[in-house]
């Protein structure tokens, strides 16, 4: 499972919009836009938006400042927006990298692993960037909005795979609910602890639960 986007511009994933796309000397790079894109990602999960700077993101990026009103000529309103959804187009992608035929299950843990690596690798510093979006309404009016697009688009990929394994679809949309929300308040209160016992507990009973509601659909 990815680290989301550990190295910025380096760690994608297939169905994201960063990726090695221009050749030099032989060798695939990552476009300026691309490098703005996932320092962004990296700042606001760091330092959630209101600490995201165009100045750290020049240096992080390694970009030209230019480069930021060419590609994106809103600025860092424009660049909140994209990041936000490229984050969750990443996570998504991140989720369905696990085969279908493995289960809701095998899903979940891939979900709470990827957090998990996130927490160790960063030692403790960088959360989620969507979360980081949700909260930003007074910095980027329409970065909440966009959150909330994306946070839904995971609780129905979740919800159609418990749904698949005979979960009535309206528990199914209240698990993955649940899920979610438990685990994104796990990964903050691991980071205020410097620990991942929140999150492996949050995992654990999350897993007990839904094995729970799979075992009585099955009957």
């Amino acid at each position: 499972m990815i680290v989301l986007l550990q190295v910025v511009g380096h760690d994608t994933a297939e169905g994201s919009d960063i990726g090695p796309d221009e050749e030099k000397d032989g060798v695939m790079t990552v476009r300026p836009r691309d490098r703005l894109i996932a320092g962004v990602i990296d700042l606001m999960r760091r330092k959630g938006v209101a600490g995201t700077g165009m100045t750290e993101l020049v240096e992080r990026s390694k970009t030209a400042r230019r480069s930021i009103y060419q590609n994106f000529p809103g600025g860092k309103r424009e660049l909140v927006e994209e990041a936000t959804r490229t984050a969750g187009k990443v996570i998504v992608a991140a989720i369905a990298s696990v085969d279908d035929r493995e289960g809701a299950l095998a899903r979940l843990r891939a979900f709470v692993q990827m957090w998990r690596d996130v927490l160790v690798v960063s030692d403790f510093q960088a959360g989620c960037p969507i979360v980081a979006a949700a909260l930003a309404r007074a910095e980027v009016p329409t970065a909440p909005d966009i959150a909330a697009a994306v946070f839904a688009e995971w609780q129905q990929l979740i919800a159609t795979q418990l749904s698949a394994e005979g979960i009535d679809r309206q528990s199914a949309e209240a698990d993955a609910t649940l899920a979610i929300a438990a685990i994104e308040g796990a990964v903050v209160l691991s980071i205020a602890s410097r620990s991942v016992k929140p999150l492996d507990q949050v995992g654990e009973r999350l897993e007990f639960l839904l094995t729970q509601q799979l075992s009585r659909s099955s009957h």
